[in-house]
């Protein structure tokens, strides 16, 4: 007999999947010159006390690199972690040489309450969060099941334009 599966608002919204690494810059190389993904946006020095950062349910004090590109409907991110203590960096101190860290599942802004709530109900913790004029995130800890992190994305207006702009390759950050 099978077990009645809840499905949640998110679960058919898979769209990201991100390795934290500890030199971006060589990364990025790779997936552009290697496996021929082009248009990396780059954000640099992306600070927690900008973008009403958490870690771990209290005020964070990190700072990170962050590159994305489309690879299909999936986004790729490239996270090098440059200060403070956050989940990338922990995730570097364990596999110091870096990795898929954690995948994502996107909703529109409106949705993002509710899909956070909804992990949350399912027992899970959110270990990190921030905000950007692009989207809200929060980062829960499914490593035990899973093996890396699951982000909610809320995307917001403004995000929608962006995630257009970086699909047509045309993002200059």
């Amino acid at each position: 007999m099978e077990k009645h599966v809840e499905t949640t608002t998110f679960g058919s919204r898979f769209s990201q999947i991100a390795w934290v690494v500890k030199d971006i810059l060589a990364s990025e190389k790779f997936f552009r010159e290697v496996l021929g993904v082009l248009n990396f946006a780059k954000m640099e020095n992306i600070r927690a006390e900008e973008t009403e950062g958490t870690y771990k349910g209290k005020p964070g004090n990190y700072t990170f690199h962050l590159y994305m590109a489309y690879s299909g409907d999936t986004l790729l991110e490239l996270i090098q972690p440059v200060s403070g203590q956050s989940i990338y960096q922990d995730f570097l101190e364990k596999h110091p040489e870096g990795g898929v860290q954690h995948i994502a599942f996107t909703v529109l802004e409106e949705g993002f309450n509710k899909a956070v709530s909804e992990l949350s109900n399912k027992g899970y913790s959110v270990i990190q969060g921030l905000t950007l004029p692009v989207a809200k995130v929060a980062y829960f800890d499914t490593y035990k099941e899973i093996g890396v992190a699951t982000e909610i994305i809320g995307v917001t207006n403004a995000g929608v334009e962006f995630v257009r702009q970086l699909k047509d390759g045309v993002v200059q950050v």
